[in-house]
This record gives structure tokens, C-alpha cells and sequence, in this order.
């Protein structure tokens, strides 16, 4: 499936992306909780989602090295988060979950934006 432009991302294609990111993650949750713990597993499987589906909203600047690095950064950051909060086994319903997905989802794509302007400003000075 390729990455369509995202000027023209209609709710079905963004629906098609979303459930194919997850799925795809699931070998990552399963490999994580069987390592460390269901929570653990659990959270690190969000993330993943969360960065990937920040990647796509930000395909276009993919041949930017500073994209890849703040990638990087914010992965970093994400995987110092699973390991050092405790994650509780306890099985949360979805809509408990979003409010902290949207504000992750967010502060993903702010930093790429954030990162983007500042880069953008440096190449007009």
C-alpha cells in the first residue's frame, strides 16, 4: 500500500492505515509482553503505533536527515518511557486510553512540526 499524499488522505485511507499499523504491531506487543510483562508489552505496542502513524503523517520530509533524527530522539525518549514507568498488568477498556494516545499522538507530530519550522527558518536566513 503506498503512502498517499496527505493534502488528499481521505478518512477511509486514514481508517486502512491506522488498522494496518496496528496489526502490524501485534508481533511487537507479543515478542515485549513475553520478554517483560503484558503492560509493558502493552504500552510499548502504543508507541509503536503512535510513532509510526506520526511517521506517515510526515512521509513527505522523509529525505530529510534532521526527520530521521528527530525520529530517533523521540524513540529514544519512548523506549526510556516503557522501561522506567511501571506499567500495570490491569487491562484498560480503549476509551480510557485515548486522552493519553491523542496528547502522545500530539506531542509527536508538534516536534516534528516544531523541528520542521525551526529547519525551514535556517535554510531562508
Amino acid at each position: 500500500m503506498e503512502i498517499p499524499n496527505p493534502d488528499k488522505v481521505t478518512p477511509r485511507t486514514a481508517a486502512r492505515l491506522g488498522i494496518l499499523v496496528g496489526v502490524l504491531s501485534l508481533p511487537f506487543v507479543i515478542f515485549i509482553s513475553h520478554i517483560a510483562d503484558p503492560g509493558r508489552g502493552r504500552a510499548a505496542g502504543v508507541a509503536l503505533s503512535l510513532m509510526v502513524g506520526g511517521i506517515l503523517a510526515f512521509w513527505h520530509l522523509r529525505r530529510q536527515v534532521w526527520f530521521w533524527i528527530t525520529v530517533a530522539v523521540l524513540t529514544i525518549i519512548h523506549v526510556a518511557l516503557v522501561v522506567i514507568i511501571p506499567w500495570t498488568n490491569k487491562s484498560f477498556p480503549a476509551p480510557e486510553l485515548w486522552p493519553i494516545g491523542i496528547v502522545d499522538f500530539v506531542a509527536i507530530c508538534g516536534s516534528i512540526a516544531l523541528i520542521e519550522r525551526v529547519m525551514r527558518r535556517g535554510t531562508h536566513v
